[in-house]
């Protein structure tokens, strides 16, 4: 191992130079505040993250506490601040709350330039100063600043508890473990900088949302969906549907469909062989269970394209309720008929959609909880 990389302070801060995550002169300020509390620069240490104190006396990073000093929400607000500091401007947190519902449900809410952001929490009690690690290390992974920006955070400790944290592109992530540092947790979600101009809350600003950070595929297969959408459902109640069907999108109509459908197909292979080619009142009942969501609760339908044949509940139509991430999980109208015909049990598709209004009620009881900001 070669000087540059001794694992010493001197080493240490020569490392974070020479990979470009400190300059020079925050390496010796670093340096120097170490040396004015009696740390020997030189002295080799046997293991390496007992030198990440290193980092906060350089400037640099931010620190995952132990347990909050004082109320927990400004535990997590300081340490939210502190990692979107790291981006150097490009993400900026404020309007940060821990939010209990009604039903004694909690969030983290806080926004991310300007774009309102919750997660779920669980605390072990009302006067707790530990936070939920979960929740703070989703919340971190949403403030990477993202877009073409390829850094993520990475946890230089093996321990989570007072570990120091940088934000790293993964050449100097490495050129850190090659040095001898263990960065067990590196976080860094999807980012979604840009806004949409409709009203927030509204159906036009969930489209636009989704339009705006889809990819030009995932518009253009939503497009071909919804365009035919009146043409295709008029003619699958012309020519598939009982006279008597009650085409009204409503829960009682999804008992009649569930009756036809069990009629038609006997199982879940029956049901796939009509699928794959292209049967038209496989199709029509696909359409018509999403559209009888959309009647029944705030959401919309939504399209993600993917090349990657294994991932699940892509290249086809889904059902989104508005509301953010974290509440809202895409329901897929052709795995609720999948589900109807493999179980065969009666009010599978309501059961299934319900899921829809429980994402709305959910969000809608957080936004009520509120003490701040809404």
């Amino acid at each position: 191992m070669g000087d540059a990389t001794r694992h010493t302070l001197r080493g240490f801060a020569e490392v974070l130079v020479r990979l470009g995550i400190a300059t020079e002169e925050q390496a010796a300020v670093g340096l120097a505040e170490a040396a004015g509390i009696g740390m020997d620069l030189d002295e080799d240490f046997d293991n390496p993250d007992e030198l990440t104190f290193l980092v906060g006396e350089c400037g640099l990073g931010f620190q995952t506490p132990e347990k909050v000093l004082g109320y927990l929400e400004d535990g997590y607000e300081e340490l939210l601040v502190d990692a979107a500091a790291c981006a150097g401007g490009s993400v900026v947190v404020d309007d940060v709350e821990l939010v209990k519902d009604a039903d004694g449900e909690e969030y983290l809410h806080f926004r991310r330039n300007g774009r309102s952001i919750w997660h779920p929490a669980e605390h072990l009690s009302d006067s707790t100063r530990y936070m939920d690690w979960n929740t703070a290390f989703d919340a971190i992974g949403d403030l990477v600043p993202g877009n073409d920006d390829p850094r993520g955070f990475y946890q230089l400790d093996e321990d989570s508890y007072d570990a120091w944290w940088l934000l790293l592109t993964p050449e100097q992530a490495k050129g850190l473990e090659e040095f001898g540092l263990p960065l067990p947790v590196d976080l860094g979600n999807w980012v979604r900088d840009k806004m949409p101009t409709a009203e927030p809350g509204t159906l036009a600003w969930y489209m636009e949302d989704d339009r705006l950070h889809a990819s030009e595929e995932s518009r253009r297969c939503l497009d071909e969906w919804l365009a035919p959408m009146d043409a295709a459902l008029d003619r699958w109640r012309t020519v598939h549907l009982p006279d008597d069907f009650p085409f009204d999108y409503s829960p009682d109509s999804l008992l009649v469909l569930e009756r036809l459908v069990l009629d038609r197909f006997d199982g879940p292979a029956s049901l796939e062989v009509a699928a794959g080619a292209g049967d038209e009142f496989y199709a029509g009942a696909v359409r018509y269970v999403g559209e009888t969501a959309l009647r029944m609760w705030p959401c919309r339908w939504t399209y993600r394209h993917s090349d990657d044949p294994l991932m699940v509940f892509t290249n086809e139509p889904m059902i989104c309720p508005n509301a953010p991430r974290n509440f809202a999980w895409d329901v897929s109208p052709r795995y609720a008929l999948h589900t109807l015909v493999q179980d065969r049990t009666p009010h599978s598709l309501r059961e299934y959609l319900s899921t829809v209004a429980d994402a709305v009620d959910s969000y809608h009881k957080a936004l009520r909880a509120r003490t701040r900001g809404r």
